[in-house]
């Protein structure tokens, strides 16, 4: 299927539908299992070693990657395209594996928290 992408478990995806919560689109990060998705998705493959549960967050936190869709995104009527090339150039400052395992711990907590006093 040469239209289509092999989508990994813990690859991340650019989707560039706008909403009001992502002006520019989002990343989506594959946690369920290999795939595939549509050739309109640009997929990234990570090379190093990152903690899956803070770069769920991360990768969708508007005030930092906003401002690099924003850089690097051309818009188009209902989606924003992401321009791979533009997006690679810029830099993001991360803390060390341990660290995001422990920050990453400690979000999926505070999101089952939050869920759990929902329910009450």
């Amino acid at each position: 299927m040469k239209t289509y992408n092999v989508f990994r478990q813990g690859d991340i995806a650019f989707e560039g539908n706008k909403s009001k919560n992502f002006a520019y689109g989002r990343f989506v990060e594959n946690t369920i299992g290999e795939g595939i998705v549509s050739h309109v998705f640009d997929v990234f493959r990570p090379r190093i070693s990152f903690d899956s549960s803070y770069w769920k967050y991360f990768i969708n936190y508007e005030p930092i990657m906003g401002r690099k869709l924003m850089r690097s995104t051309t818009k188009a009527t209902m989606m924003s395209n992401l321009v791979a090339k533009d997006f690679l150039k810029q830099n993001v400052v991360v803390p060390k594996y341990v660290e995001q395992k422990k920050i990453g711990e400690l979000l999926i907590e505070i999101e089952l928290l939050l869920t759990l006093h929902r329910r009450t």
